[in-house]
């Protein structure tokens, strides 16, 4: 596998990505909705409702990279403001603490170290239902476009992957809720506890990120094939393919986690071997994450916001004419 520097986020982008990902597609899945149900008059379906559960789980990891770097706490300060803000905590972003000589690393810990694995454990589960439902999404949009009753092979196909995507979903969920068997406080426990009961971790993230990058490289190739046998001019087939392709983005956000995780696997097997553990590390692979999950969302609210940027390409198209039409019969009064 090609080795490659992790490059660890700086705090500033893991906050920005924290809040504007969420945020962005927050308003895009609202626009979604809004164009269904008020634009184009039609009920609402699977595709639209999955991307509900997707933005609230996506805003939940948002959450944690933030509260990784902005974190409440009240004994270090008495003044209510910055109660309210919160005090820079360097969970994420920043090299973990290390012991000292006196000290034993099987058996060293720091608040940082804790709320990093404890953040860590969040976001691994909240990814799998966030990046699933931005599967569904597309797939169910598939099938309420493409398929008829007459094309038996692309139902067959889009009910295949979407069978594959619910059980990949489920299945690493609980892979990943009982990695360290039912002692869940191992997982940000010292180095001695989480190296007896959490080995399956590494080996698990390698499989995730590469299976995660499969299937979205299927999401991704379905539709190309099919817009080309739409009933629609060539103009409107190259719209749509530009709104599809923005997909490209996030399949190159999962190939980019998936190489990062490889890395980062071997990485970390040397930190936990020597009873270290790397914040940095881990904060590239959630961060990657959540960013592939964000594009995700945001790409799969594109193709049905066409109808509401076709009417605002229309209303600035037909503004321009006006204005040029304007200005051609003022200069013929002159």
């Amino acid at each position: 596998m090609l080795s490659v520097p992790i490059v660890s986020p700086s705090p500033n982008a893991t906050i920005a990505c924290g809040i504007i990902l969420p945020l962005v597609a927050g308003v895009l899945v609202a626009l979604r909705f809004y164009c269904r149900h008020s634009v184009q008059r039609v009920p609402l379906l699977v595709d639209d409702w999955v991307t509900i559960p997707a933005w609230i789980f996506l805003t939940g990891m948002g959450t944690c990279l933030v509260l990784g770097m902005v974190y409440p706490n009240p004994k270090r300060s008495s003044r209510l403001i910055l109660r309210l803000l919160g005090v820079r905590r360097r969970a994420f972003a920043y090299p973990s603490p290390q012991p000292l000589p006196s000290q034993n690393p099987a058996t060293f810990s720091a608040p940082e170290i804790i709320l990093n694995r404890q953040l860590e454990f969040a976001v691994q589960l909240l990814q799998l239902p966030a990046i699933s439902c931005v599967k569904l999404s597309f797939l169910f949009f598939y099938k309420r476009v493409f398929c008829t009753p007459a094309t038996t092979a692309r139902i067959i196909i889009i009910w295949t992957t979407i069978t594959l995507s619910a059980i990949w979903g489920i299945a690493f969920f609980f892979g990943f809720l009982f990695v360290c068997g039912t002692d869940f406080v191992a997982f940000w426990g010292i180095p001695l506890r989480f190296n007896a009961h959490c080995h399956r971790l590494l080996a698990e993230n390698i499989w995730l990120s590469s299976s995660d990058f499969v299937l979205d490289v299927l999401v991704f190739i379905i539709p190309l094939p099919l817009i080309w046998k739409l009933h629609m001019s060539m103009t409107r087939k190259l719209a749509l393919l530009t709104i599809f392709a923005v997909g490209a983005l996030t399949l190159a956000a999962s190939a980019t986690r998936m190489i990062i995780y490889v890395n980062a696997v071997q990485s970390l097997k040397k930190a936990y071997k020597s009873s270290k553990t790397n914040n940095l590390t881990i904060t590239t692979g959630l961060y990657w994450t959540t960013f592939e999950c964000g594009l995700g969302l945001i790409a799969s609210c594109l193709p049905p916001l066409y109808i509401l940027l076709k009417q605002f390409w229309n209303k600035v198209f037909a503004s321009n004419a006006s204005l040029s039409e304007v200005k051609a019969q003022g200069k013929q009064q002159f």
